[in-house]
């Protein structure tokens, strides 16, 4: 049986540090929900055209009010960081929930490198994750280093 492109990708990536799960298969849907250790969980799926792998993480509930429009704000600047970003934040309005997406090229793409974009697109997610947990609203700064790049993400709680 010939494997789809994200079966291959699952595959590889299972073998990977990061996720290390040797039983990473799309479902009848064709996307793969992998749970983490610390209960966070990642969704990963080809786009229509599987010409690119798309990877989401719902980040926490968000109800109407002050905080979620001071949320809102600061996904907003995150949003309009300089690249890499790691992600990029959005509110589903129908679910009350802000979710972390991106959208990879299938272009060369293998296991491996999704598992290190994955580190990053994890430490940001964590970031809001715990933030949206607190209460808090995580502190966006575009403070770039010496060499001139951003710091990671430009977050700090």
């Amino acid at each position: 049986m010939v494997k789809t492109q994200l079966e291959i990708i699952l595959e590889e990536l299972g073998r990977t540090t990061l996720i290390a799960m040797s039983s990473l298969r799309p479902n009848d849907k064709n996307t793969c929900l992998i749970p983490l250790p610390d209960g966070m969980k990642i969704q990963v799926e080809m786009d229509k055209y599987e010409k690119n792998l798309i990877i989401g993480c719902v980040l926490g509930d968000i109800e109407p009010g002050h905080y979620r429009n001071s949320l809102f704000q600061a996904a907003l600047i995150a949003n309009g960081l300089p690249h890499p970003r790691y992600g990029v934040l959005a509110y589903g309005n129908k679910t009350n929930k802000l979710v972390l997406h991106d959208t990879l090229s299938m272009h060369e793409l293998n296991g491996e490198k999704v598992a290190e974009y994955l580190g990053f697109f994890l430490e940001k997610a964590r970031t809001w994750k715990q933030a949206i947990e607190g209460g808090n609203v995580p502190h966006i700064s575009a403070a770039y280093g010496s060499q001139g790049t951003v710091s990671v993400f430009g977050l700090k709680l």
